[in-house]
C-alpha cells in the first residue's frame, strides 16, 4: 500500500482530447473562455437581479438624513470585545438598528432617527450596558463603551446575547454560507475519544465523509484536500492524528470553529471547496488550569497573563496567553508489560497583547506528531519492522493597528510544515519520505468608505516546497520535488445599512510561479447579493458567484479508511485547480430561536488529478492524470439555538462526477470516462440534539443517515490458461491447480454500498468542588450497533463465489474526565 501511495506523488500526464492537440476536452483543462463565460453570465444575472431597484435601495442605505453612532467596545482590562451585540432603541422603545462588533471591537450604526435613544451593548461573559445617547440629525456621535466581566452567567442574558448576535449576522452578511460551532456546541456533540471540531463539521449541511475511520470531510463535491483548514489564520496541511482518526485540535483551547462552505470573500485563497477557521481561545487573563483524561490521551491547558512589571516595560495594556498539550499514555502504562508501538503528542498555544495605543499583537503556535514504532519487535515474529513518524508544525504572528472610523491595518507572517517518513532497520537502503512546507507574509487593511461601505484589501507572498521520495535497494521507484511562489492580492467591498439590500463584490489576483513548470495568473471575481423581505426582515433571498483557485494537491486515496496526505505542487507534474461556483437560497429567522435555510449550488472543478494505473515506466511525467469535475446539489438546514433543548437537522442532496482519460482501454488517445467519486453520497441527513437537565446534567445525540457510496462491482472471473507442449502439440492446461484468475469489472463506481445510519449519544455531569469543577462524560458511538459496510470482499475461488463485507465502527463506548481549577 505504501509503494502505491508513493508512486502517486511524482508525475503527471495531460489528458489528450479525442481529436488530438491542445488541452481542451472533458478530461483535460476545459477551455477557459467557456468557464469564464458561464461565470460572467452568473454574475450578470446577480447584477440584473439587483437592477435599478437595488441601486435605489442601496442609495437609501447610506443613511442620508439620519444620524449615526460609532465607537469601540472594550473590557475593563483594555481589550476590545469582539462579536458583542450593539443595538439602538429609539425613544418609543423600538430597536431600529443592530450590529456586532468586529474583531477589533468596532461598531457603527447609521440611518438612526434624530433625538434621544438608548444604546444597548451585550456580550457573553459581560454585564449588559444601556447608555442614553442623543443622535444629531444628519450627524454622527462617537461613543466608546467599557464592559465589566459578569461574575456569574445568567442564562436569560446568555440566550438573549446569542439570539441577538445571530440576528446581527443575519442582517449584515450577504452571500456567505457559514456555520459556527461554539465551544459549548463542540463539547456536547458525541465524539470519538474526545471533542473534535473536524468530526463536528460532518454534522453540517453540505458536508459528507467517506467512512467512520477518518476525520477528513468533503464539502459540496470537493475532495478533502480542497478544504482550507486554518488555525488562527495559518493553514495546516494534515490536521489529523492516528492516520486520520482524530483531529489535531485540543478541545480545551478551541474558542470556536466556523465552516464556510460557499460564497466566501476574495480574502480567502489557496483552496476551492471550503474554509474551516479554528480560533484559539486566549482566555480572560486570569490564571486558569484545566485537564482531561480520555481513553486515548491526557491533556492539560494553562492560562494567564504576563506579570504587570513585564507589561509596563513592554508598553502593553494587557497580555493574556494560553498553552495546552496532549499526549497519549498507553505506551507509558503498558511499558512494564510490553512495548506499545504508538504514541502521539502535540502542543498548542496563543499569546494576545494590546498596547497602550490600542494595537494588537498576536502569536499562535502548534507542534505535534505521531510515532508508530515497530522496531522493538522481534524480527522473527514480525518480519517487516518499521519506524513511521509524521507531524505538523505551524507558527503565525500578526500586528494589528487600529485606525479611526473603525479601520485597521494588519501585518502578519507565518509558516506551516508537514512531513512523514518511514525507516526500516532491516533494510538500511530503503527510504520513504514526504514533506511540504509553506512560509509567507501578508498585509491587509479595512476602512469605512461612507456610511454603508466597508472596504477590505490586501496582499501576500508565500513560498511552497515539497519533496517526496521512494528509494529501495539503490533504485528510486518514485520521487518528486519542487517549489513555487504564490503572490496574491485582493480587494472586496461590502455594503450594508438600513435598507433591504446587502451587496459584496470583490476580486482576487493570484500569480503562481512554480519550479519546474510554467507560471500561471488567475483572476477570481466574486459577488454576493442579499435581499430582505417583510417589515420584520426575517426572510431573505441571497445569491453568490465566484471563481476559486488552488495550486497544490494531495494524492491520498480517499477510498482508503486511513491514510496520510502526500502533497504535490502544481507545475510540471500537475495542473492547478480552477473552480467556478454559483449558489442561491433563502434564509428565514423564526420565533423562539428557530432558523431555517435552503440553498442550491453548482460547481465545476478544472484541473483535478488522479493516479495513472497504466503509467509508462520510461515516461517520467505520466504517473498522474489530469481531469475535471462537477457537482450540484441542495442543502437544507433547520436549527434551534434557544432553550434547554437545542440542535439542528441538516439534509443534503449531492451529485458529483469526475472525468478522466480511460487509460485501461489501450486506445490512443484514451477516451474520456465520467464516474462518481468515492465521496458522492447522494443523500445525507444529520440530526443533532443537545439538552440541559438542570445545572449539572447535559446530554447530546447525533443520528446520521446516508445513502450508499459508490464502488466498482466485479462481474466475474476467468482463468489464465497455462500452455504446455505434449507430443509436439501446443495444449492449454485448463485443470492446472492453483491457476490465476482474471477479474472482470463493471463500470467504475457504478454500484452503491447499502444505506448507512448510526446513532451516537453522550452524557456529561458537572460536579462542583471548592477547588474547581469535575466533569465526567460518557459517549457511545453506534448505539444500536448498526453494521455499516466499509467495503466488500469477493472470493471467486470458492464455489459458489462468496461476498463478505467489512464493517465500520461497531458499538464503541468511550469515557473520560475533565477537570478545571478555580
Amino acid at each position: 500500500m505504501c509503494a502505491t501511495t508513493w508512486r502517486r506523488t511524482t508525475r503527471i500526464a495531460e489528458a489528450r482530447p479525442a481529436h488530438g492537440g491542445g488541452r481542451a476536452g472533458p478530461a483535460g483543462r476545459a477551455p477557459r473562455g467557456r468557464l469564464a463565460g458561464r461565470l460572467a453570465g452568473a454574475l450578470a444575472l446577480a447584477l440584473l437581479a439587483a437592477g435599478p431597484a437595488a441601486e435605489q435601495a442601496l442609495a437609501q442605505d447610506a443613511g442620508v438624513g439620519g444620524g449615526a453612532v460609532q465607537g469601540r467596545v472594550w473590557d475593563a482590562s483594555g481589550v476590545p470585545v469582539s462579536v458583542a451585540l450593539v443595538a439602538f432603541r429609539a425613544g418609543d422603545g423600538r430597536t431600529v438598528a443592530r450590529t456586532e462588533t468586529s474583531a477589533t471591537g468596532f461598531y457603527r450604526l447609521h440611518g438612526l432617527p434624530a433625538g434621544r435613544g438608548t444604546l444597548v451593548v451585550m456580550a457573553l461573559g459581560y454585564e449588559e450596558r444601556r447608555i442614553p445617547v442623543d443622535i444629531p440629525a444628519g450627524g454622527r456621535r462617537t461613543l466608546d463603551v467599557t464592559l465589566r466581566t459578569r461574575a456569574l452567567e445568567v442564562e436569560g442574558l446568555v440566550v438573549e446575547a446569542r439570539r441577538a448576535r445571530e440576528r446581527a449576522r443575519f442582517e449584515v452578511e450577504a452571500g456567505l454560507t457559514a456555520r459556527e460551532l461554539s465551544a459549548d456546541d463542540l463539547r456536547l456533540l458525541p465524539g470519538f475519544v474526545e471533542t473534535d471540531p473536524l468530526r463536528a463539521a460532518e454534522t453540517l449541511p453540505g458536508v459528507t465523509t467517506a467512512n467512520d475511520f477518518t476525520a477528513a470531510f468533503n464539502v459540496r463535491g470537493g475532495s478533502a484536500d480542497q478544504n482550507l483548514i486554518l488555525v488562527d489564520g495559518q493553514p495546516v496541511f494534515n490536521p489529523t492524528h492516528l492516520g486520520g482518526l482524530v483531529s489535531i485540535f485540543n478541545a480545551d483551547l478551541v474558542r470556536s470553529a466556523e465552516l464556510r462552505v460557499g460564497g466566501f470573500g476574495a480574502e480567502y485563497g489557496g483552496r476551492v471547496s471550503s474554509v474551516l477557521a479554528v480560533e484559539t481561545d486566549p482566555g480572560d487573563g486570569r490564571f486558569s488550569a484545566a485537564g482531561a483524561l480520555s481513553l486515548l490521551n491526557a491533556r492539560v491547558a494553562l492560562g494567564g497573563s504576563l506579570p504587570e512589571g513585564v507589561r509596563k516595560r513592554m508598553g502593553l495594556r494587557s497580555a493574556r496567553w494560553r498553552l495546552g498539550g496532549r499526549r497519549s499514555y498507553l505506551d507509558i502504562v503498558t511499558a512494564p508489560f510490553f512495548d506499545f508501538p504508538y504514541r502521539l503528542a502535540d502542543l498548542q498555544g496563543v499569546l494576545e497583547a494590546w498596547t497602550r495605543g490600542g494595537d494588537r499583537l498576536r502569536l499562535s503556535l502548534y507542534s505535534g506528531g505521531d510515532v508508530l514504532d515497530l522496531t522493538t519487535l522481534d524480527a522473527d515474529d514480525f518480519p517487516l519492522r518499521v519506524d513511521w513518524r509524521w507531524g505538523n508544525d505551524a507558527l503565525s504572528a500578526s500586528w494589528t493597528v487600529l485606525r479611526r472610523q473603525g479601520g485597521w491595518v494588519e501585518i502578519g507572517a507565518g509558516g506551516s510544515r508537514f512531513d512523514t517518513g518511514l525507516r526500516f532497520p532491516d533494510f538500511d537502503d530503503t527510504d520513504f519520505r514526504s514533506r511540504i512546507d509553506q512560509v509567507g507574509a501578508r498585509v491587509s487593511a479595512e476602512m469605512r468608505a461612507g456610511a454603508a461601505w466597508r472596504v477590505r484589501a490586501g496582499g501576500a507572498i508565500e513560498r511552497f516546497s515539497y519533496d517526496n521520495l521512494a528509494l529501495s535497494g539503490g533504485t528510486e521507484f518514485a520521487g518528486g520535488a519542487g517549489r513555487g511562489v504564490l503572490t496574491s492580492a485582493f480587494a472586496q467591498g461590502a455594503r450594508s445599512g438600513s435598507g433591504p439590500w446587502r451587496l459584496e463584490v470583490g476580486a482576487r489576483l493570484d500569480w503562481w510561479a512554480p519550479s519546474p513548470g510554467p507560471s500561471a495568473v488567475e483572476v477570481s471575481p466574486r459577488i454576493a447579493v442579499k435581499r430582505f423581505f417583510g417589515s420584520r426582515r426575517r426572510v431573505a433571498l441571497k445569491a453568490a458567484a465566484g471563481r476559486y483557485t488552488q495550486f497544490l494537491h494531495s494524492i491520498r486515496d480517499e477510498a482508503l479508511p486511513l491514510g496520510l496526505d502526500i502533497w504535490v505542487l502544481a507545475g510540471e507534474r500537475a495542473p492547478h485547480v480552477v473552480s467556478d461556483q454559483v449558489q442561491a437560497g433563502i434564509e428565514v429567522l423564526l420565533d423562539e430561536g428557530w432558523s431555517a435555510s435552503l440553498e442550491a449550488y453548482r460547481r465545476t472543478f478544472d484541473g483535478v488529478i488522479t493516479n495513472n494505473v497504466a503509467e509508462n515506466p520510461n515516461d517520467p511525467l505520466d504517473d498522474l492524470l489530469a481531469g475535471s469535475g462537477r457537482s450540484w446539489g441542495v442543502d437544507a438546514y433547520l436549527a434551534r439555538t434557544r432553550g434547554d433543548t437545542r440542535g439542528w437537522v441538516s439534509v443534503s442532496w449531492l451529485r458529483a462526477t469526475r472525468t478522466f482519460p480511460d487509460v485501461t482501454t489501450g486506445l490512443d488517445p484514451a477516451p474520456a470516462l465520467t464516474y462518481p467519486p468515492v465521496f458522492d453520497r447522494r443523500v445525507d441527513v444529520d440530526l443533532v440534539v443537545t439538552r440541559r437537565f438542570g445545572e449539572r446534567w447535559e446530554a447530546g445525540l447525533r443520528w446520521n443517515l446516508g445513502t450508499g457510496l459508490p464502488f466498482t462491482r466485479p462481474r466475474g472471473v476467468y482463468p489464465f490458461l497455462t500452455p504446455r507442449v505434449d507430443d509436439g502439440r501446443l495444449e492449454w492446461d485448463v485443470d492446472a491447480p492453483g491457476r490465476d484468475l482474471g477479474l472482470v469489472l463493471g463500470p467504475r463506481n457504478g454500484a452503491r454500498l447499502p444505506m448507512q445510519h448510526r446513532l451516537d449519544v453522550s452524557v456529561r455531569r458537572r460536579v462542583e468542588r471548592s477547588w474547581g469543577v469535575m466533569t465526567p462524560y460518557l459517549s457511545v458511538l453506534n448505539l444500536y450497533n448498526r453494521r455499516n459496510v466499509l467495503f466488500y470482499f469477493f472470493e471467486y475461488d470458492r464455489v459458489p463465489p462468496v461476498r463478505s463485507g467489512f464493517s465500520m465502527f461497531p458499538l464503541v463506548p468511550t469515557f473520560g474526565l475533565e477537570v478545571s481549577f478555580r
